[in-house]
């Protein structure tokens, strides 16, 4: 038999085929596609250890930052009124350079006010000059998480304080409040003292414009107390410019206000009070000129300027103007700041806006020509 005839016989007598030719093809493609699978997980894990799975899920937009707070300007207000029990710390009255200056009266009757202190903000970065920091202090406890200190005062006929409490807040900034002829006692101070809180800054405005300044002068100071008047201080520039406010002084008339509205609103020229002394210096402090003024006329008075002596300080002079019909300008210096100069100042006033709308009323910075701008 051949060996053809073998194969044959043999196959004819096998077994049925277990796979046929489409199960196997069928096979190879199942395994073909298992094998890509794993490749494909094998990439994505490798993925995950190089950027980590959170990477790979989407996240919330993250939140708008918040903007930083409003920087103040040389002349805005940095706290305002507030009451604590019968006491009440009034909104700033004088704004300088260097510091911001408050009256603290004591209701005594219904809606009547008794001046018996005053309080000082020096915002971050300025550094009190006056002497009175040197005195001894006496540890007063901590005011909001920050130490404090009592310093007692001698008091004299034109200084009213007995004690000084200082302390610094969160922001760096520091403040100092006066008792009058101990018209405060040590607990109330530090009550007082617990309830300040310093505030966004807000312009402080004034109801007049100044076209003209000598441009050797800056602006220092402004009494914003009044819708009625208001008295600006111009010194001559330095490269340390500034002017420190006192709280040492008592000016009782700020706190007289409260209690008689009427008094800020007065028909008439308001007299020895207008314009104001600066708190603790001269009335027309040494090379620079006092600016007031007031909605009331004095008759007389003309947009031409009248020069004389007065009365209430050694050598200083004052021109008197009236702008228009219904206004009264008084520019005072003494004899180191030429009359030529001093005219010219009383000339250049104008009284601007409405009293009852003094959020209209301009700027400090705004009532003053560019060149007597402090940049800080």
């Amino acid at each position: 038999m051949k060996l053809s005839d073998l194969l044959e016989t043999a196959r004819e007598d096998a077994p049925a085929a277990r796979y046929t030719v489409d199960d196997v093809v069928a096979a190879g493609r199942r395994r073909k596609r298992r094998r890509n699978t794993g490749w494909a997980i094998a990439a994505l894990l490798a993925v995950f250890a190089v950027i980590g799975l959170p990477q790979l899920i989407a996240r919330p937009a993250a939140p708008p930052a918040t903007p930083p707070p409003p920087k103040a300007g040389p002349f805005d207000l940095l706290f305002s009124s507030y009451r604590s029990g019968d006491l009440r710390v009034g909104d700033p009255e004088w704004v300088s350079l260097t510091n911001q200056l408050a009256s603290i009266g004591r209701e005594v009757s219904p809606g009547v006010y008794r001046s018996v202190g005053r309080l000082v903000l020096y915002p971050a970065g300025s550094v009190p000059q006056t002497f009175w920091m040197s005195h001894p202090k006496e540890p007063a406890g901590a005011i909001n998480g920050h130490e404090a200190s009592f310093m007692p005062l001698g008091r004299s006929a034109l200084i009213k304080a007995d004690t000084l409490l200082t302390w610094r807040n969160a922001d760096g900034s520091m403040v100092l409040m006066a008792s009058f002829e101990n018209r405060l006692s040590r607990e109330e101070m530090v009550r007082l003292a617990t309830a300040f809180r310093t505030t966004s800054p807000r312009p402080a405005r004034l109801p007049f414009a100044i076209s003209w300044v000598p441009s050797t002068m800056r602006l220092v100071a402004v009494d914003v107390s009044r819708p009625e008047a208001a008295t600006a201080l111009v010194t001559p520039d330095r490269p340390d410019i500034g002017f420190e406010l006192e709280p040492l002084y008592e000016q009782a008339q700020f706190v007289s206000a409260w209690s008689e509205p009427g008094l800020n609103s007065a028909p008439q020229p308001i007299g020895l009070s207008f314009p104001r002394s600066t708190p603790g210096n001269a009335s027309a402090p040494s090379g620079g000129i006092v600016i007031g003024v007031q909605r009331s006329f004095v008759s007389g008075t003309g947009p031409t300027p009248k020069c004389a002596p007065w009365s209430g300080q050694h050598n200083v002079r004052q021109c008197v103007a009236a702008p228009d019909a219904s206004s009264n300008l008084v520019a005072r210096a003494g004899h180191d700041v030429p009359q030529a100069d001093l005219e010219r100042v009383a000339a250049a006033g104008r009284i601007v806006g409405t009293p009852g709308d003094p959020e209209a009323w301009p700027t400090a910075r705004e009532s003053f020509p560019a060149s007597a701008w402090v940049e800080r």
